[in-house]
């Protein structure tokens, strides 16, 4: 002798969420854009940062190196006398 069982359908609990059909609100959208800037703003940032560790000399000026040593390497110290 077999027994079969069978299920009656539960009906499904209730969403706690907002209903499918609404939006979002006006106060929901500004906090979505403001993050949303926020997130390209980290964006650009770590870009930035990830130039300049894989190219760090690439931003600085070679000429204000080299003069100033020159400089120095001939003894003109006229800006010290006083």
């Amino acid at each position: 002798m077999s027994t079969t069982w069978t299920l009656s359908p539960e009906p499904l609990p209730p969403s706690t969420g907002p209903p499918a059909g609404v939006g979002l609100d006006a106060e929901q959208r500004t906090v979505f854009a403001f993050v949303l800037c926020l997130l390209v703003v980290l964006v650009l940032l770590m870009v930035r940062c990830v130039r300049i560790l894989l190219d760090p000399y690439s931003r600085m000026p070679a000429s204000s190196w080299t003069d100033h040593k020159e400089a120095l390497e001939r003894g003109q110290f006229d800006y010290a006398l006083v």
